[in-house]
């Protein structure tokens, strides 16, 4: 025997059908609570409607639960192509992208180093460098350079190249993080534009377009002085890594030579560019 016709169940499975997008658009770029997701969309539609929703992109795989700091959140699953800003586009190798013209794709191996994206503050970063590549008067990127300092999986100075910068440099002393940026290098197509070495930054004597720096507070305070001797005129610089609570100290820090031109909020951390007087 069928089971009864119920329309409010069927009107339910069709607005959570509607909601799907939506919420993937909403949590594209940071974490969500699942307080945040029905605030957000019920509203006009049943709390059920949206809750079906969630379990339905989780179920797909298109988003997962992660926990940090005895919160749960929802973000989006980085086993397919994830847009984390604008243009950029990170994806496994061997997953079929077709990204639009404008976008750049970057294929990230799943491996033990950090800067896959799963962490917020990669995802800022990599806004960062959007954002301050695309100011008015932005560093010069015909011919100029990137310097990425803890470069991880190398995804911020293959990002800066991708977005227009000619060549870079990914420092890192940990070795599996030096194996695996060279691969995802390799990955997109940079060998011959992006080095990655396992030397220290003390070593680097010439100066770059773009820097960044996906670190903690103590170790970017400890590196202004570094970094604005590493800096044409007219540079930019990107910092994640800090807590929101941080920033006033990091932006002291990185006065007066540098001038902050964009800042961005993930929960309890941030990224900031700034652009050398």
């Amino acid at each position: 025997m069928l089971p009864p016709f119920d329309p409010g169940k069927k009107a339910a499975e069709g607005a959570a059908e509607e909601l799907r997008g939506p919420i993937l658009a909403f949590i594209v770029g940071r974490r969500r609570t699942s307080v945040d997701i029905l605030n957000q969309f019920a509203c006009g539609v049943s709390r059920k409607a949206v809750q079906a929703a969630i379990r339905d992109l989780v179920a797909a795989g298109e988003l997962v639960y992660a926990h940090e700091h005895g919160r749960t959140f929802l973000e989006p699953s980085f086993d397919r192509a994830v847009r984390v800003a604008r243009r950029i586009v990170l994806a496994p190798p061997g997953r079929a992208v077709s990204p639009e013209s404008d976008e750049v794709l970057i294929q990230i191996l799943p491996g033990a180093s950090f800067g896959a994206g799963r962490h917020p503050t990669t995802r800022l970063a990599l806004a960062a460098i959007e954002a301050v590549l695309s100011l008015p008067g932005s560093p010069p990127v015909a011919g100029g350079a990137v310097l990425d300092i803890g470069t991880g999986t190398g995804v911020l100075a293959i990002a800066a190249v991708k977005l227009g910068l000619s060549r870079g440099v990914g420092l890192d002393v940990d070795p599996c993080a030096v194996a695996e940026a060279r691969e995802n290098v390799r990955l997109n197509g940079l060998e011959g534009r992006i080095e990655i070495a396992d030397r220290p930054v003390t070593e680097v004597n010439r100066r770059f377009a773009l820097v960044s720096a996906n670190l903690r507070l103590p170790t970017l305070v400890r590196l202004a002085a570094t970094i604005e001797a590493l800096t044409e005129s007219g540079a930019g610089v990107v910092v994640s890594g800090i807590r929101t609570e941080e920033c006033g100290e990091l932006l002291s820090a990185y006065r007066p030579g540098f001038e902050c031109v964009w800042r961005a909020e993930e929960f309890e951390w941030a990224g900031v560019a700034l652009r050398k007087r």
